[in-house]
């Protein structure tokens, strides 16, 4: 039984941030809206994986106007992260394939790669769906052989070097070193550094969700660097308890299995706490939060998608089945638990998936950013519950429309020359979906529900895409000069 002095206070508010790589990016515009509209500071903050970088961000403030400043820097973080070189490591093996197609081909499948399909997937044709199925299957095998005989072919000399370096550095394809040291000094990357002295300060208690490997167990990291177990109180025994380092145990919970090396801490290695706790209410129970709200990062319910898994790589349905599916499923299960009387939980989630789990353009995370703001905005709306599920609804279409226009002047930006009627009708279906987009907005102030003060950029400019504006486009899609 911990000291009174150390008990969990009555009456907290919590903040549960979950999982979900730069798909947090939603929780960004979430806290956004919570703490600059809505004036609510966390007494508590649990946090799992990609919640647990921006809790630690969190958890260095006291104060409303420090909450938002720390918010704002949440936003660059995340931001940051798309410069992929400066924040991730490539381990030995896949160094030793840099600048190969193969390399490339790796890299890609961990961005890109994890994108939702837009918009709903390939669809199979109903020739392939009845007597051409074998067809399509064996034409799918061959391509497939082929791929990966030229990126053999590609690789050449340096699939040897490669082999050595796996038998040492074959436990992931990229590491956390480089986010690691900007977090504790800052650097080139952008993303500030963590002053722990601050998160150590009285008046908020701070639980990174972590799991141990050897032990096979769920802890937490705490805001004083103790490890604890999965009541959330309870020191682990002996030298397992730490302390550690307030960066070592968010970088713990962001290794993402596979993708990332385990990080050792105290007498284990850690990898993300999100392998049992991806959204962690229970710890927020345990401490004895009275008003949870706790904000996804995926959808609870995921969309159907329409791929021929049967003729899918294995990394796409490895991706679908124990990623996306299980994920969701992990979700759903954390957000069931047992509440005391008296204990509300709000649940912010997304509906619409638009970003990668490591996304790189930051045109898409700022999408999502506004999309976590106004679904945020939503579900702490008060009045005519007919009224307020029918500006939800908006909310999704809109962000949905967004995100087809992005993908329709993405097209626009690859042509480094005018391509005549074909750009003029892409034109055409980006006006459309701005002007859906315009009349949504335009819906919610009606109907007396906030919006963001820079939302007519929404409609009135491109959204944000890499590289400059090609020259023969006019200077935004309502431009018709």
């Amino acid at each position: 039984m911990p000291p009174v002095s150390e008990l969990p206070r009555s009456g907290s508010t919590a903040f549960v941030l979950a999982g979900g790589g730069a798909k947090g990016s939603f929780e960004v515009g979430a806290l956004q809206y919570l703490i600059g509209e809505e004036g609510i500071t966390p007494d508590i903050v649990t946090a799992a994986s990609a919640g647990a970088l921006a809790a630690s961000v969190l958890a260095q403030a006291r104060t409303l106007g420090e909450f938002v400043q720390r918010v704002q820097e949440i936003e660059d973080d995340i931001l940051a992260m798309t410069r992929t070189d400066l924040v991730f490591g490539q381990q030995a093996w896949l160094q030793a394939l840099q600048g190969t197609e193969l390399g490339n081909s790796i890299a890609s499948a961990l961005t890109e790669g994890t994108r939702p399909p837009f918009p709903l997937g390939e669809t199979r044709s109903r020739s392939e769906a009845t007597g051409g199925r074998r067809r399509v299957m064996r034409r799918a095998r061959r391509r497939r052989r082929r791929r990966m005989f030229r990126l053999l072919l590609g690789a050449g000399f340096r699939l040897p070097k490669a082999r050595r370096k796996l038998r040492t550095s074959g436990s992931s394809a990229l590491n956390l070193q480089p986010l690691a040291d900007a977090l504790r000094q800052g650097g080139p990357s952008g993303i500030g550094p963590i002053d722990q002295s601050l998160i150590n300060r009285p008046g908020l208690q701070l639980r990174l969700a972590v799991t141990a490997l050897r032990a096979g167990v769920l802890r937490y990291v705490t805001e004083d660097g103790t490890i604890v177990e999965d009541d959330a109180l309870t020191p682990a025994l002996g030298s397992a308890s730490g302390p550690v380092d307030l960066v070592d145990g968010a970088v713990a919970s962001a290794s993402v299995p596979l993708v990332f090396p385990p990080h050792p801490m105290a007498d284990d290695d850690y990898v993300d706490g999100g392998v049992l706790q991806i959204i962690p209410v229970h710890a927020a129970v345990q401490l004895g939060a009275t008003r949870i709200i706790a904000v996804a990062a995926i959808p609870l319910a995921l969309a159907r998608d329409e791929h021929d898994y049967t003729t899918a790589t294995a990394p796409h349905i490895g991706l679908r089945a124990m990623g996306m599916i299980g994920l969701a499923h992990r979700q759903r299960d954390n957000l069931a638990a047992a509440l005391p009387p008296g204990t509300t939980l709000t649940t912010i989630d997304p509906v619409v998936d638009i970003v990668g789990l490591f996304e790189i353009e930051p045109g898409l995370l700022r999408i999502n950013m506004d999309y976590g703001w106004l679904r945020a905005a939503d579900v702490m709306a008060v009045g005519d519950a007919a009224i307020v599920a029918e500006v939800a609804a908006q909310t999704h279409m809109l962000v949905a429309a967004r995100f087809e226009a992005w993908k329709l002047e993405e097209t626009l930006w690859a042509q480094k020359v005018s391509a005549g009627s074909g750009e003029a009708g892409t034109l055409a279906m980006v006006r459309e979906r701005k002007e859906q987009i315009r009349l949504a907005v335009e819906q919610r102030k009606q109907l007396g529900f906030p919006v963001p003060a820079e939302c007519a950029s929404w409609w009135s400019e491109f959204e944000v895409h890499a590289g400059t504006r090609p020259p023969h486009l006019p200077s935004g899609p309502t431009d018709r000069g």
